[in-house]
């Protein structure tokens, strides 16, 4: 709109002029159309809403009350552009209207304009024309009417109408009014969508009973007309038929009846569509049936519960089959199986429980006893739900008898650990046992080594089935004579493992090995035989034997053949601390990979003498040890520790070189040459490149064939009689001499004899010594084993050859040649040499030496009249103080200054050691210091030893008066009392008692 400035004044301005006095003017006629004119003005100044008279070029007039600008929230004299507080679209229709209404029209249109605080205003403005008698427009009056509250009201109307809409369709929800009298019934559209019929104003009330399912209808409709009889509200349930689909829904009617005149006026109510719910129902429930029915069918037990400890809400049948109670005393009491729970599994089980409180889930396996007595296992999975407070709210688990599974997991773990055959665990279990002990070091425990003896023995003559019953019974011995805190396995085939822990003492071990060694040997009888059997024993302690399990077994079973080699059926230590032997022996063993190393052996010669004329025709190269502590060492004491700790292939290896080596020195320096017999191993023959070696050490050397011989026991070609021999027909066609050494001592077959063709027969010495005058047997024996080597056109070597009567009867029987101390014992190189330069040896004749060394005594020598048993321990090597085990000694002459003894222990002479000899003299105990003097070699593998004392003038004086008391009584021919001789033959007496 613009400003417009009249050129004439016009009709309305004085009209509308306050102070305007018309009275004074106006005619009969214009005295009406003024009261008129009154009237229209006060229509105008009164009307509630602001009208604004503009004329025909749009400028404001007058108004009501208050201005456009005061409607808006702006000062009546601020300066407007209306035109910027409303949209360009509203402006267009305003303007629009405002001319339209100048050419005689009448508009009203709805407008928002913004007020001064920027918020909409809703109004209803009204142009009407002004017009003159004539029709001519004057000007256009301008009704504006805020509707802000009824347009918000209509607006949230409409709102709450589509969310009614809304709500509906989503809660699948329709309503309706029914009047009675009127039999009107007026539905909202969603009520036609779930009955599936066209929406009309209004229906008859049957029109929904159409659809209701036939079922259905009668209750139904009884329902409807009973309330609306009595004027009271129903609800109901029932099923339609789509009107449009024809498919089966589910319904859910709420209605209320209104009063009016006290008679029930009209209904209202609802309709919910609850198909889906009542599908999902249905299917649930369904679901439920088919669930129980599983569940109840499983063989497993499902249940669920109400929180922690709230009641049980569903348990299925197999809760009755597992546990063995009626399900209504789970009902009753949620509880009841927990107190089934063994006591001994109870705090595992019930810490596993609390885990269910922190929301975890949990599986266990644990026992429980049944209502029937029966013991089972079951294994229990449980599941929390929790809310979002982290409340637990239910529990749901499964309980499954696993009775069977761990019976058979027991016996499958019990065939992993176990042995099958005794029943006693096996090398499994046993390695477990051992790392477990071994991470204690604080607590010490003994390994037992057991083997039967000859077992192989029982199986090749008698059967395996009687061997494996000998196995069990003696797994069963074994298992009775078993201490409380002891443990046993079978480590394979007859080898048995014996454990103690923390045993009290040594010696408690030592009467163990004894008591196990006793009880095996008691008669066994199985099926028709009556069997004897011995168990070789070998121990070794924790820690300082060993800090593993396999250097644990490994000691131990060195120490079981060391008593294998003690003649069997007795027990022997690894450790060196229980007596002079074993402390010997370990110390070898520890020495001999450096010895190797160092090369600290050395070559012996023994020669072998033709018997007839004396001429040596050739030699056995024996190897010795010169050990720093025991000096000369022979080989019948460190080759069983090299075999056992596989180092005699070094050694075998090393005599084949020195001995080729020798012969190429003696080949240099223009000797006369004689073979060489070097005896190896038996085990050397079971490794691979024996042959080889040979050869190479011929060729390099450039040494003939034939003056090697080499020397193999005879029970060796039982050992693996086709490695062997084909290892021996190799060595043949090189041209080295095979000799059967020891031959008689084992149990080889006489075709071996026949099949295989050895140059050498050496007859074991154990023959020889047992020639004499009176022993027709054994001469007879010697006699026949020199017959068939001449048959089978052997050379016989005669070995151990020691005194005339036996080199007479082998000569007169033409032995071949003769090997013994007779003629010579083995020397050294050098010794060997000069023999070899004179070619001949006469027999040696019988010296008294050791009498000429006890003559040379400054004190009077007391021969006892039996041999006294005596003690002799080593207290110093090297001077370092140890503490060792005593070895038995027999005494046979003492005095202040020293003793003669017997023992079956090689001892060094003029050695770095130091003893203490302990002995009993009319009941008087002495402990003498002393140093060994002098040695000879008594019968068989016993040795003659001379100790000076070293002891104070006190200890002399107290021997010296039981001397003189002795010799007072021998001068009596009174027997000696309270003192420790021994019965019998010493030489038995040490063979039986050695150790």
């Amino acid at each position: 709109m613009t400003n417009y400035t009249p050129k004439k004044a016009n009709f309305l301005k004085h009209l509308f002029k306050k102070n305007t006095n018309a009275d004074s003017y106006l005619d009969e006629q214009e005295m009406d159309e003024n009261v008129l004119l009154h009237y229209y003005s006060s229509l105008a100044f009164y009307h509630p809403g602001l009208i604004v008279v503009f004329s025909p070029d749009g400028e404001i007039l007058s108004h009501n009350r208050k201005s456009i600008n005061e409607f808006l929230g702006y000062s009546p004299r601020k300066k407007l552009n209306y035109k910027e507080l409303v949209t360009e679209q509203t402006y267009t229709i305003l303007a629009a209207a405002f001319y339209n209404t100048l050419k005689g029209t009448t508009e009203r249109h709805e407008i928002a304009v913004k007020n001064k605080h920027d918020q909409s205003i809703y109004a209803v403005v009204t142009f009407i024309p002004i017009k003159k008698a004539n029709n001519d427009v004057e000007g256009v009056y301008l009704i504006i009417e805020d509707i802000t509250e009824y347009k918000k009201l209509t607006q949230t109307l409409e709102i709450n109408e589509k969310h009614l809409v809304h709500a509906q369709q989503i809660a699948n929800v329709g309503s309706w009014e029914y009047f009675i009298d009127e039999n009107k019934l007026s539905c909202s559209d969603y009520f036609f969508a779930i009955f599936g019929f066209d929406k009309t104003e209004a229906i008859p009330i049957e029109k929904p009973f159409e659809f209701v399912h036939p079922d259905d209808y009668q209750k139904t409709h009884e329902i409807f007309y009973q309330s609306m009889k009595k004027g009271i509200g129903f609800t109901a349930e029932y099923r339609i038929y789509h009107g449009k689909t024809n498919e089966q829904r589910y319904i859910r009617a709420q209605a209320e009846v209104i009063w009016k005149d006290d008679k029930p006026y009209k209904m209202v109510g609802v309709i919910k569509d609850q198909t889906a719910t009542k599908q999902l129902e249905i299917e649930l429930e369904t679901t439920n049936k088919d669930l129980k029915y599983i569940f109840d069918n499983l063989n497993v037990g499902i249940w669920m519960r109400e929180s922690l400890n709230g009641k049980i809400t569903y348990a299925s049948e197999g809760l009755v089959e597992i546990l063995q109670i009626p399900l209504f005393d789970l009902y009753d009491n949620p509880d009841t199986w927990k107190e089934m729970i063994l006591p001994e599994d109870r705090k595992e089980v019930f810490d596993e429980f609390a885990l269910l409180s922190e929301g975890k889930r949990i599986q266990i396996s644990y026992r429980i006893n049944c209502g029937d007595g029966t013991t089972k296992w079951i294994l229990e999975q449980t599941i929390p739900r929790m809310n979002d407070k982290g409340e637990i709210t239910n529990l749901f688990g499964m309980v499954t008898d696993i009775t069977t599974e761990m019976e058979i997991r027991e016996q499958l773990n019990f065939f992993a650990t176990h042995d099958t055959l005794t029943a006693l665990p096996n090398q499994r279990s046993l390695y477990e046992q051992m790392d477990s002990l071994c991470k204690n070091t604080a607590v010490p425990f003994t390994t037992l080594y057991l083997d039967l003896d000859r077992f192989n023995l029982i199986n090749d003559s008698l059967g395996y089935q009687i061997g494996d019953e000998v196995l069990k019974q003696v797994a069963s011995r074994l298992k009775s004579i078993l201490p409380e805190d002891g443990y046993v396995a079978r480590l394979s085939s007859n080898d048995f493992i014996m454990i103690m822990e923390d045993y009290p003492s040594k010696e408690y071990i030592f009467s163990l090995a004894e008591n196990i060694i006793n009880h095996i040997e008691e008669p066994l009888n199985i099926k028709d035989y009556e069997l004897n059997i011995t168990t070789s024993i070998g121990i070794s302690f924790f820690p300082e034997d060993g800090d593993n399990k396999l250097t644990l077994l490994e000691n131990a079973h060195s120490a079981l053949y060391h008593a294998k080699h003690q003649g069997k059926n007795n027990y022997q230590l690894y450790s060196f601390s229980r007596d002079i032997s074993s402390y010997k022996k370990f110390v070898l063993e520890k020495d001999m990979r450096k010895a190797i190393v160092n090369e600290e052996f050395e070559l012996y010669f023994q020669p072998q003498v033709e018997a007839t004329s004396g001429v040596i025709r050739s030699a056995e190269a024996l190897i010795r040890w010169n050990h720093q502590e025991w000096g000369l060492v022979s080989p019948g004491e460190f080759i069983p520790l090299a075999e056992e700790n596989h180092l005699i292939h070094h050694i075998s290896d090393w005599v084949i070189r020195k001995v080729c080596a020798q012969l190429r020195e003696w080949m240099d320096k223009g000797y006369t040459l004689r073979p060489i017999a070097i005896n190896i191993s038996p085990i050397r023959f079971l490794k691979k490149g024996l042959v080889d070696l040979v050869k190479m050490q011929l060729e390099l050397f450039q040494v003939p064939a034939k003056y090697l011989e080499i020397e193999i026991t005879e029970g060796s070609l039982l050992k693996s009689e086709k490695g062997v021999l084909s290892t021996l027909e190799g060595l043949q066609k090189l041209g080295v001499k095979i000799a059967i050494d020891d031959f008689g001592t084992g149990y080889a077959s006489l075709n071996y004899l026949q099949e295989y063709h050895a140059d050498t027969l050496k007859i074991d010495q154990v023959f020889i010594q047992n020639i004499n005058h009176d022993n027709k047997k054994g001469n007879a024996i010697i006699s026949a084993i020199l017959h068939l080597a001449k048959g089978l056109d052997m050379t016989v070597v005669a070995e151990g050859v020691e005194d005339p009567v036996q080199f007479e009867f082998l000569k007169q029987r033409e032995c071949d040649l003769i090997q013994g101390y007779l003629f010579s014992k083995p020397v050294p190189l050098e010794t060997y040499e000069q023999m070899m330069q004179t070619g001949y040896l006469k027999p040696a004749k019988q010296k008294d030496s050791i009498a000429a060394i006890e003559e040379r005594r400054d004190y009077y020598r007391f021969d006892l009249p039996y041999a006294l048993l005596g003690e002799m321990a080593i207290k110093e090597v090297n001077k370092r103080k140890v503490n060792l085990g005593s070895a038995q000694i027999l005494i046979e002459n003492i005095s202040v200054g020293g003793l003669k003894m017997l023992s079956s222990l090689k001892l060094p002479v003029n050695s770095p050691m130091k003893f203490l000899f302990t002995f009993t003299l009319m009941n008087e105990t002495f402990d003498l210091y002393g140093e060994l003097s002098w040695k000879s070699e008594g019968k068989g593998d016993t040795f003659f030893y001379g100790i000076e004392f070293d002891t104070t003038d006190a200890d002399k004086d107290r021997l010296a008066n039981v001397i003189n008391k002795m010799t007072v009584l021998r001068n009596l021919s009174q027997e000696i009392p309270d003192t420790d001789f021994i019965d019998g033959d010493p030489y038995l007496y040490l063979r039986r008692n050695s150790l």
